[in-house]
């Protein structure tokens, strides 16, 4: 059947009218005609139905430097207990793990201070979730004491903290072999120690250039005598210029001024869309 030309206006009016958001089955039940001659008459006057344009991709980030933000984190092993490790943002080295039965904050400082304590310096930020130990006013005194900057994730937003979260799925990959049977303190002692050796100095990463961890890690230029005090400073400043007149800021604005200090001083890049060496680790 001919579509006369007073049909097709309604048609194309109809859909001009709500902006496309009705389909040819609601057009042609409006207009009372077959929703095929609808598609047809709507794909002559303005070619295919719009689609809502995709979100560019704009949480990549690297580190240039290591020790610029090392990242703490418990994960479960299989015989009950907890796994704390802490790892080098920029290269993934595994520099400290530490089985604890729970996660508290006496044995995160130690954790902590045994870490600072063995390699002689300081990251200058130190990225964690929202757990309990990490809140803690113990742990936080000794970011404060070591002029550490404190980068809480948000809450149940795992994803923030994507390198940490791949690195507890890799261990959880090493250690299955273990799931279902009573395991010794000495075995898993024995498998925690050869997973991290694999990870820091056996595993080729991608992310890396298909350098190890490790490699990446020693031969890399350090920031252990970078301006604390300047860089508090100019983090102050920002926070102050994104909330100026907010008596406390908030945990949100203080991590995009952290991003955006850090980027300032060149120890952190971000992109929107992925070129074509994104991740590659260039050594400077």
């Amino acid at each position: 059947m001919r579509i006369s030309e007073e049909v097709k206006q309604r048609v194309i009016e109809l859909d001009r009218r709500y902006r496309s958001t009705w389909d040819v089955r609601c057009i042609a039940h409006v207009i009372g005609i077959g929703h095929n001659s609808v598609a047809r008459i709507l794909r002559e006057a303005r070619g295919p139905r719009p689609k809502k344009a995709e979100r560019s991709h704009n949480g990549r980030t690297r580190i240039t430097r290591r020790d610029v933000m090392w990242s703490s984190d418990y994960t479960d092993l299989p015989e009950g207990s907890k796994l704390l490790k802490t790892l080098d943002e920029m290269s993934l080295n595994k520099l400290a793990w530490d089985t604890a039965a729970s996660e508290n904050a006496e044995e995160l400082v130690l954790h902590a201070r045994a870490l600072v304590g063995t390699l002689g310096r300081a990251p200058l930020v130190w990225k964690y979730d929202n757990g309990s130990a990490f809140k803690s006013a113990a742990f936080q005194a000794f970011l404060a004491e070591h002029k550490i900057i404190p980068f809480p994730i948000p809450p149940r937003a795992p994803w923030v903290n994507g390198r940490t979260e791949r690195d507890n799925q890799e261990i959880q990959n090493w250690l299955l072999q273990l799931q279902g049977r009573t395991v010794s303190r000495e075995e898993l002692a024995r498998e925690l120690n050869e997973g991290m050796w694999m990870l820091n100095c056996i595993k080729p990463r991608a992310v890396l250039g298909f350098k190890r961890s490790a490699e990446v890690y020693l031969n890399c230029r350090g920031v252990a005598e970078a301006d604390r005090e300047g860089l508090a400073l100019d983090l102050y400043c920002i926070k102050q210029e994104m909330a100026p007149d907010c008596e406390k800021v908030s945990w949100a604005i203080h991590r995009r001024a952290v991003r955006a200090v850090l980027k300032k001083w060149m120890l952190l890049e971000e992109w929107e869309e992925e070129p074509e060496c994104a991740g590659i680790y260039q050594q400077n």
